[in-house]
């Protein structure tokens, strides 16, 4: 199949900065990207006439929580009406909460669901997502979460990579049986399975040590696991030092992580990914130091965190805005960090992130003529089609 995107006002190219091309075209064939730049149709041609518009590659939210029983909307009145999310936690809330009501879902309860999440991110211009598992905290439901990713994987439009959580410690059980389990058991049996992709842990004061984080993810390196980490979120344990010790492919959240620690990751090429939707949702006052990542030449990723306790916003091109209004991102930064770095933050760089020959034709098209206006306009939807492989998987002609 041949599709020709004529005429853009703009293509976000992600090669060398934005690599803005004006007035340029994009030829697609079997799925991948043919040609960029003047082009000229032909009849055999489906052509888009992207005349007014912005191309850019497809959004990459490279860090989700996206399959989960129930919702959380009391701890949200909680929070703002000043309960800090600490004390939610501590009073069986949280992510306890959401493990309960997700251990009472069954596997099609959750695939319906999941599934209509999914179709939300494609009319927001998200082609590749990340589903992480770790509302289970036990081997059978880890395993029940992570073959719902599977069937999403299999009959979603979508790109889905996923991810085995450690997310937090059972009620009942000691630290040290927990971290047993989740070595000898969960882990050998996820890759035996192969259910996914990474292994994630959220090292952090709320759930597990920097020395416990370390002895999981080693396990799970052993096992062929790419590795993540939640660091830093809510006190510097020195999570992004342990992601570049261990060359995490990524370490996410980073409130609290410091300049040392953006030097770290830098040179270890652990990708950086910066949360603004939590941030908005927690309402926290610290905030990383995006100052420092542009200073430092160190660009991160942002991704949604979507989950039912702490970011329920799936629309990436509000997460962009997010991070310019919140974060004082730049907005190419922020554009960059969509796209070309939630890639790079789930190893998929050289197949997507950037509109250049040979990758996979994945684009959204927005119905603006200049690409500021993406963050600029957050209360409107400027999506007009979400392309996948080559395929119009959303699209709208007003």
């Amino acid at each position: 199949m041949t599709m020709l995107i004529r005429n853009a006002s703009e293509i976000l190219t992600m090669n060398a900065g934005l690599g803005v091309l004006k007035n340029a075209s994009v030829l697609i064939e079997n799925g991948k990207i043919k040609k960029v730049g003047e082009i000229k149709s032909d009849k055999r041609t489906n052509v888009i006439n992207a005349k007014g518009c912005v191309v850019c590659p497809g959004m990459v939210d490279s860090h989700t929580h996206l399959v989960y029983g129930g919702s959380r909307e009391d701890e949200f009145a909680l929070r703002v009406s000043g309960v800090k999310y600490e004390k939610i936690t501590k009073a069986g809330g949280g992510i306890a909460s959401t493990v309960r009501m997700t251990h009472q879902a069954t596997e099609d309860i959750l695939y319906r669901s999941a599934m209509k999440r999914l179709k939300n991110l494609a009319k927001h211009g998200t082609t590749t997502v990340e589903i992480k598992s770790g509302y289970g905290l036990s081997t059978v439901e880890e395993m029940k979460t992570l073959r719902v990713i599977k069937r999403l994987k299999k009959d979603s439009e979508l790109d889905i990579v996923p991810t085995y959580l450690v997310h937090n410690i059972p009620d009942q059980m000691r630290r040290r049986d927990y971290i047993d389990l989740v070595i000898e058991e969960i882990i050998p049996k996820v890759a035996r399975a192969k259910l996914a992709v990474f292994c994630d842990i959220f090292c952090d004061k709320l759930a597990f040590t920097r020395r416990e984080s370390e002895k999981v993810l080693s396990s799970a390196k052993k096992y062929g696991f790419g590795l993540k980490i939640h660091a830093d979120q809510f006190g510097d344990i020195h999570g992004a030092y342990l992601a570049a010790k261990l060359k995490c492919v990524s370490a996410d959240h980073l409130e609290y992580s410091t300049t040392g620690a953006v030097r770290a990751m830098k040179k270890a090429g652990v990708i950086p990914t910066l949360l603004p939707g939590v941030t908005l949702f927690l309402q926290f006052r610290k905030k990383p130091l995006v100052k420092t990542y542009r200073k430092l030449r160190c660009p991160p990723a942002l991704a949604s965190d979507y989950n039912p306790g702490s970011c329920m916003i799936y629309s990436m091109p509000k997460i962009v805005s997010l991070a310019c209004i919140i974060y004082g991102m730049h907005v190419e930064d922020a554009l960059l960090g969509a796209t070309k770095y939630g890639a790079k933050a789930l190893g998929l760089f050289n197949r997507i992130g950037s509109i250049t020959v040979g990758k996979q034709a994945d684009f959204v098209i927005f119905n603006i003529d200049n690409y500021k206006k993406i963050p600029y306009y957050f209360g409107e939807d400027v999506v007009r089609y979400t392309i996948k492989k080559g395929r119009i998987i959303y699209g709208k002609n007003s």
